[in-house]
């Protein structure tokens, strides 16, 4: 079995599988702390194939990994689409007069209290909402762990790699090769620490600020210049035309064109396709130009020289867009930060995943982005197993985007969906409490239902036109 293929199966049911738990486990526990009577808790769907029954509620592995469901007792309709393709549940006892009774689809022995229906709206409202929610603190609690086990990503350079052409750093006599030392008269270590050095924070907001003294060495001759940065305008910011000289190897994806050139994180690239390259930028183009094209590398590994031949994978970086790629990152660093920092940022990266997701699905519905930009199962396991073939980490953070999209998905006022569920409930409050007629509710559901089977269906269809090319 490929080991590509083994990756990506692997990281797709890690993500799948978490991401699913975490959501029918929100709903399965505001149940319990309602009083709701679970009859089932399944992750998967379809035929169960794997049954324990735990107190008054059967926990089940079902065939069909693509998603899972909480069965409660006086959940009406939904019941009834939970059952479909499980199977005659006669045919499984479960062993005790409550189980035989659940199996023969009676509810007379459970109390009607602890039925889903006899709930107050707001509590219904609740464990509609808190799988989605549930996704949401996962994601939150990915991005913080992480940022809490390995720090904040720093750049450990301050070598200038690119100087723009006319640029502010150009005007001030800032050549390739200069090490920048101190911005206005602080030692600098990081090239976060010279950006940031060269706008103070009180002028960060507006359009104007000083000029900034600069102490580097070039060459071993240490050198005073004066650099004045420029207001680029809404959307660019405050310009000074540089690029950091970083053409060190950081993370190397396993099974990767670089991996098999024999590259390895701390190697130090010095040219490639017979050009000299400074920046990791410089690198990129090379290699972004020619995909499916030998390219020569030359690098240092601890000063010993080394060469060989890469061939850049054709890979689609955005929906249509598609560049020659090796699998290399640039090396960073890795800055510890406290308890508090990380909770912090972990909650800024979660806001800004929804903010993006919220943007991409905004641009989907108004047909700014064509359906080729939405991923299925297929893509979706692609994607888990590149991440994988990375890093753990990396795995990690797609399992918290993934899970900040079923957040926002599962919100959509689809029914079947739990917004459609939410918007239900809605329209009972405005009705003085008294629900829709099942039969509008039986409508409106099978509709969804088969919109959002005819939607799984194209993008299935999609997926195997995206990753096999037929």
């Amino acid at each position: 079995m490929p080991s590509n293929f083994l990756f990506a199966v692997l990281a797709f049911l890690l993500t799948l599988g978490l991401v699913v738990i975490v959501h029918e486990l929100g709903h399965f526990l505001f149940c319990k702390l309602f009083g709701v009577y679970v009859k089932t808790f399944s992750i998967g769907i379809g035929p169960k194939m794997l049954r324990v029954r735990w107190g008054e509620t059967e926990y089940t592995l079902s065939a069909i990994p693509f998603g899972g469901y909480v069965k409660m007792a006086g959940e009406g309709l939904m019941e009834e689409i939970q059952d479909t393709g499980t199977g005659d549940e006669r045919k499984y006892p479960m062993g005790t007069e409550e189980g035989n009774a659940e199996a023969a689809g009676m509810d007379d022995h459970i109390p009607i209290e602890r039925h889903f229906h006899s709930r107050p709206a707001w509590q219904r409202f609740l464990v509609f909402v808190a799988g989605p929610l549930f996704n949401l603190v996962l994601a939150f609690v990915i991005y913080t762990v992480l940022i809490m086990s390995t720090g904040l990503q720093t750049t450990p350079f301050t070598q200038v790699g690119e100087v723009a052409v006319d640029s502010p750093a150009a005007v001030a006599g800032l050549q390739v090769g200069d090490t920048i030392l101190t911005v206005a008269g602080e030692p600098v270590d990081l090239w976060s620490e010279v950006l940031l050095g060269m706008v103070p924070a009180e002028n960060r907001q507006g359009t104007e600020t000083p000029p900034v003294q600069l102490k580097i060495d070039r060459a071993g001759i240490p050198m005073d210049l004066t650099l004045a940065p420029v207001w680029g305008g809404e959307g660019v910011g405050w310009d000074v035309g540089l690029r950091v000289w970083n053409t060190t190897a950081g993370l190397v994806q396993k099974g990767g064109p670089a991996d098999k050139l024999g590259l390895r994180q701390g190697d130090v690239i010095m040219e490639v396709a017979g050009e000299t390259v400074t920046s990791f930028s410089a690198i990129a183009i090379l290699i972004n130009d020619r995909p499916d094209e030998e390219v020569a590398i030359a690098w240092q590994r601890g000063g010993q020289p080394m060469e060989g031949v890469v061939m850049p994978e054709l890979t689609e970086v955005m929906p249509g867009e598609f560049k020659g790629r090796i699998f290399m990152e640039p090396f960073f660093g890795y800055e510890k930060v406290g308890t508090g920092e990380a909770i912090s940022r972990g909650y800024q990266r979660t806001v800004l995943t929804i903010e993006r997701t919220a943007d991409g699905l905004r641009s989907l519905i108004m047909g700014e982005q064509g359906l080729d930009a939405v991923g299925g199962p297929l893509r979706i396991g692609q994607a888990a197993g590149e991440m994988a073939r990375w890093s753990f980490s990396y795995l990690m953070m797609f399992i918290a985007f993934f899970s900040v999209n079923l957040f926002l998905l599962n919100l959509l006022p689809i029914p079947v969906l739990d917004g459609g569920h939410v918007l239900f409930l809605f329209f009972e409050v405005l009705r003085g409490g008294k629900p829709l007629p099942e039969r509008l509710q039986a409508i409106a559901t099978q509709v969804g239902l088969i919109m959002l089977l005819l939607f799984m269906t194209f993008v299935v269809v999609l997926d195997v036109w995206k990753v096999t090319g037929h």
